[in-house]
């Protein structure tokens, strides 16, 4: 190097420096356990947009597998469901705009040991109204499972879950269906869908069950500070 010019020192430092840059997005690649795969395309009956997880270098290889595979059904099995639709209407000439399925993936939350993720399954096909439905999952990458709230927090937090929920409810009554609060007093609360999120535990109602369309699906978030003394897993704590 000693008899490199100026400019041939410049570009050979340039070089090692984008070299040490590509080694090191290549590491954080690898390092991701949930990446989100993303396509679409359409044509004059049918626009599909798919925005999926996929888990990567999870250390049980045949969780992730299954995992990877139940949400890729799921969702290949919306989508075609949507395209049935949208080609037999078509063929019987009562189809006006083009059909809609859309798929979209939101994580919630992350960390090494912990991953919150819901699903939206959206579709359209030529009625008042769209129609949405959605999954959510809760993953404990160390243990290799899908999370219930029984493993999160105890039995006898119902009582006070509902209560925090009819609480935000009554704070915004205007926007709920007046028999509501009877619905989460009848509630099993155990079986409701939920996310976990850095600061709370979020509730999710389906649209119509307790608000209007107009309303959307309504969350609730209960923090963990509120849910301490039902917490099962210490580290929520």
């Amino acid at each position: 190097m000693s008899n490199w010019t100026g400019a041939q020192k410049r570009i050979y430092i340039l070089a090692i420096l984008l070299f040490i840059a590509i080694l090191a997005y290549l590491s954080s690649v690898r390092g991701k356990k949930i990446e989100l795969i993303e396509s679409s395309t359409k044509n004059d009956s049918i626009q599909i947009s798919i925005s999926m997880p996929k888990f990567n270098y999870l250390s049980d290889s045949k969780f992730q597998e299954e995992l990877n595979n139940s949400i890729e059904n799921k969702v290949k099995n919306f989508v075609e469901e949507i395209r049935k639709i949208a080609q037999q209407d078509k063929e019987e000439g009562v189809q006006r705009v083009p059909y809609e399925a859309n798929v979209k993936t939101e994580i919630y939350y992350q960390d090494k040991n912990l991953i919150s993720f819901i699903i939206y399954y959206y579709q359209f096909t030529g009625g008042a109204h769209e129609i949405t439905t959605f999954e959510t999952y809760n993953v404990d990458i160390k243990n290799s499972k899908l999370l219930n709230l029984s493993d999160i927090l105890c039995r006898n937090a119902e009582d006070m879950i509902k209560q925090e929920i009819i609480k935000q409810i009554k704070s915004q009554s205007e926007y709920f269906f007046p028999e509501s609060v009877d619905y989460i007093l009848k509630d099993n609360i155990f079986s409701r869908t939920f996310l976990i999120e850095a600061s709370a535990l979020t509730f999710i109602y389906p649209h119509y069950e307790i608000a209007p369309y107009a309303i959307g699906m309504p969350m609730f978030s209960i923090s963990w500070e509120k849910l301490k003394q039902y917490l099962i897993i210490p580290s929520f704590k």
